[in-house]
C-alpha cells in the first residue's frame, strides 16, 4: 500500500533523534549540498537550511551554557541556606538565655522551634529568614552589634543566591522555549530540502546519498532503542519507546524541566497522557517497571505529555 499522507509529514522531530546526531546530520548535509549545487538549483534551500540550523544549534548552545550558570547558582545558593540554617541554630542559644524570662519575645524569634526553619521549602524559608531579621532588628538593643550583622549578612547573601538562581532558571526557561520554536522550524527545513531535491531527482534513488547521510539517522534510532533524550513543548506528546516486550523491564526517567511531565504506556504513539497519572516532578529521576506505568501486550508506546505551561526537557532509559 502507498501512504501518500506520509510525504505531507514533517520529518526529523522524532524524539529518538538527539541533539548530537541532529547536529551532525544537518552539518553533513549542508556540506553535501554546498558541494553538489548544479547551477545553483538549491542555493534557496541552501540558505533557509543554514539558517535554521544556525537559529536552532544556537539556542542549544545557549541553553548549554545557561544550564551551567543555573547550576553554579543553585550551588552557592545550597551554600549559602546552609550556613544561614547553621546561623540561626547557633543563635537560638543566645536568643534562649537572653529572654529566659519572657518566653513571648523568644517565640517571636522561634515560633515553631528551630524544626520550622530547618524543614521550610525554599520559597518559605526566604518568608521567614526575612520575618526573623526583621525581629531581630525590632529587638537589636539586646544583642551586639556584631551577632546582629552576622545574621544579617548571612540572609542577605541566601536572599541575594536565592535571586541570582531564579534568574538563571528565568534564562534557562527562555532558552527552551526558543528551542521550542526553532526545532520545528529546522525539521520542516530539512523536510522541504529532503523533497526538494527528491522532486529534481524524480526516480533516482542513487541522489539520496549524494545529498544525506542514511548511517547518522540509522546510529541515531539504534541509540534510541535504550535511551531517549529530548525538549517538548507545552502540550506537546512525543514517543519515547514502542520496543518494550515485558512489563518486568525497567525504566528510568529523568526530568530536567521547571515544571512536572507525565509519561505512560498508550496503544498509540499519539495519546496524551493525562496531568497526574504518573507524573514526574521537575528535576525528579524516579525509575519504574513498565507495568507501573500501564505497560501492556496493547499498551506498547511509551508516551510522554508536558501538560504544563513551559517548554522542558526529558532523558528515559531502559535499564
Amino acid at each position: 500500500m502507498i501512504e501518500l499522507i506520509k510525504y505531507f509529514r514533517i520529518l526529523f522531530l522524532s524524539a529518538k533523534i538527539s541533539k548530537d546526531r541532529l547536529q551532525s546530520f544537518c552539518e553533513d548535509h549542508i556540506q553535501r549540498l554546498n558541494a553538489n549545487n548544479p547551477g545553483g538549483i538549491f542555493t534557496a534551500i541552501l540558505a533557509a537550511v543554514t539558517a535554521a540550523y544556525n537559529a536552532y544549534f544556537g539556542d542549544v548552545a545557549s541553553e548549554a551554557v545557561n544550564l551551567a550558570v543555573q547550576e553554579g547558582k543553585t550551588i552557592a545558593m545550597n551554600e549559602s541556606r546552609v550556613a544561614l540554617e547553621k546561623n540561626l541554630s547557633e543563635n537560638e542559644k543566645l536568643v534562649a538565655y537572653t529572654y529566659r524570662n519572657n518566653n513571648a519575645v523568644y517565640e517571636e524569634f522561634y515560633p515553631l522551634g528551630l524544626t520550622e526553619y530547618q524543614n521550610a521549602d525554599l520559597p518559605t524559608f526566604e518568608t521567614i529568614t526575612l520575618r526573623y531579621r526583621t525581629v531581630l532588628g525590632n529587638h537589636a538593643a539586646d544583642f551586639t552589634p556584631a551577632f546582629v550583622l552576622e545574621y544579617n549578612t548571612k540572609q542577605g547573601t541566601f536572599v541575594t543566591n536565592r535571586q541570582a538562581q531564579s534568574t538563571a532558571k528565568g534564562n534557562v526557561a527562555s532558552e527552551r522555549s526558543d528551542i521550542a520554536t526553532t526545532k520545528p522550524i529546522l525539521a520542516k527545513q530539512l523536510t522541504v530540502n529532503l523533497l526538494t531535491i527528491s522532486l529534481e531527482y524524480v526516480g533516482d534513488e542513487s541522489k539520496a546519498d549524494v545529498y544525506f547521510d542514511q548511517i547518522i539517522l540509522d546510529a541515531a534510532f539504534r541509540e534510541s532503542e535504550r535511551r531517549v533524550a529530548n525538549d517538548i513543548n507545552p502540550g506537546e506528546t512525543q514517543n519515547a519507546f514502542d520496543n518494550v516486550t515485558k512489563g518486568e523491564v525497567r525504566i528510568t526517567v529523568k526530568n530536567n524541566s521547571e515544571d512536572a511531565l507525565d509519561f505512560g504506556f498508550k496503544n498509540a504513539e499519539d495519546i496524551a497522557i493525562p496531568a497526574g497519572e504518573h507524573t514526574v516532578g521537575a528535576g525528579q529521576e524516579v525509575s519504574f517497571n513498565a507495568a507501573e506505568l500501564g505497560w501492556t501486550s496493547e499498551n506498547k508506546f511509551l508516551n510522554v505529555t508536558n501538560n504544563g505551561t513551559l517548554a522542558g526537557s526529558y532523558v528515559v532509559e531502559k535499564n
